[in-house]
């Protein structure tokens, strides 16, 4: 018998039995202390009244014994219904429910995904990756816990799953037995839950991106094959302006598969792009990059508007392949001729 039928089954033998002791009782100190007789059917009724708080007041008596019984009467009735009918029968109940709808949710499939990338945490740099993905048809496949936004992929026709991935189920029905890479995209302590379960796999490369740079090394101990912070790459890219334009190669950059590369971008002065906006700079130079972030004053703005100004002292966070980036650089760095 299932353990939570098993509970069910106790409780509801023990309400009973509650209800049938109490009532005798109830019946015998009415004669003793009262000295009235009741019908059993009518203590039952006072019994259960009394447990459930209702309390009509129907019957009454004076003896303080019987008072002190209806308290505890009250408060084994307050236990079974808040104490264990509750955890044992409603919010089972509710947790079903609550699984059937999400159950309920139409989730694009990740069936017979082999060597994809599985994106844990979805927000404005990962749709601007799985642009990219969808441009080389690399197979990958999203995980997220908001209902929003698998409600917005699904709305895109891509491969995604609604559930937590930091449960080991989850990561099980996206396939990580056979995907080549997997990407923990959320907060830091989600991050590091990701990467310890996903390293008990075999032959996956694990890559974190990390909200503070302090965690890591966490992140390397836990088992990540490579921990991406963009704060740390954007140090690294205002150090550079020291040392003045630099040969026109893509350096620093996080390779996610093949040729596709994730880089930050310094704009150094004397850039062609100075005082231009994304759209414009886009039309005009026609790189084939696409910017999926800007540092401007010290803040990223992921998914940055097309209007959005490139100034000095921006930094572009670009998605592209090696030829791509490499002809971005040229223009940061005032190097492009037209």
């Amino acid at each position: 018998m299932d353990k939570k039928l098993k509970a069910v089954t106790f409780y509801l033998i023990a309400f009973v039995d509650f209800i049938f002791s109490y009532a005798a009782i109830f019946f015998g100190l009415m004669i003793l202390f009262e000295g009235r007789e009741i019908s059993f059917v009518t203590a039952i009724y006072w019994v259960i009244q009394t447990m459930t708080t209702v309390g009509y007041g129907d019957i009454e008596f004076t003896a303080d014994i019987i008072r002190v019984f209806s308290i505890i009467v009250q408060l084994t009735g307050i236990l079974f219904f808040f104490g264990m009918l509750f955890p044992l029968v409603v919010s089972p109940a509710i947790e079903r429910r609550l699984k059937e709808h999400f159950s309920e949710m139409p989730t694009v499939a990740a069936d017979n995904l082999r060597e994809h990338i599985i994106i844990c945490g979805y927000n404005p740099l990962v749709a601007s990756l799985i642009h990219e993905l969808q441009s080389e048809k690399h197979p990958f496949v999203v995980v997220d816990p908001v209902k929003e936004h698998i409600e917005h992929l699904v709305g895109h026709n891509m491969p995604c799953i609604l559930g937590d991935p930091t449960e080991y189920e989850v990561l099980i029905n996206a396939r990580i037995g056979t995907a080549s890479k997997l990407i923990a995209n959320m907060d830091d302590e989600t991050n590091a839950t990701i990467v310890l379960l996903a390293s008990s796999f075999s032959n996956i490369e694990i890559i974190a991106i990390v909200e503070d740079i302090k965690n890591s090394k966490y992140f390397a101990y836990a088992g990540a094959d490579r921990v991406i912070s963009p704060k740390q790459i954007y140090g690294m890219q205002i150090g550079m302006r020291a040392t003045g334009p630099l040969v026109n190669e893509v350096l620093e950059s996080v390779e996610f598969f093949k040729n596709l590369r994730i880089v930050e971008l310094p704009i150094f002065p004397g850039s062609v792009l100075i005082g231009k906006n994304l759209r414009e700079s886009e039309r005009l130079y026609k790189t084939g990059t696409r910017v999926v972030g800007i540092w401007n004053k010290g803040e990223l703005t992921l998914g940055p508007p097309a209007d959005e100004m490139i100034r000095e002292s921006s930094v572009l966070l670009a998605i592209g392949t090696m030829e791509e980036l490499s002809r971005l650089r040229a223009l940061t760095t005032g190097g492009f001729h037209r």
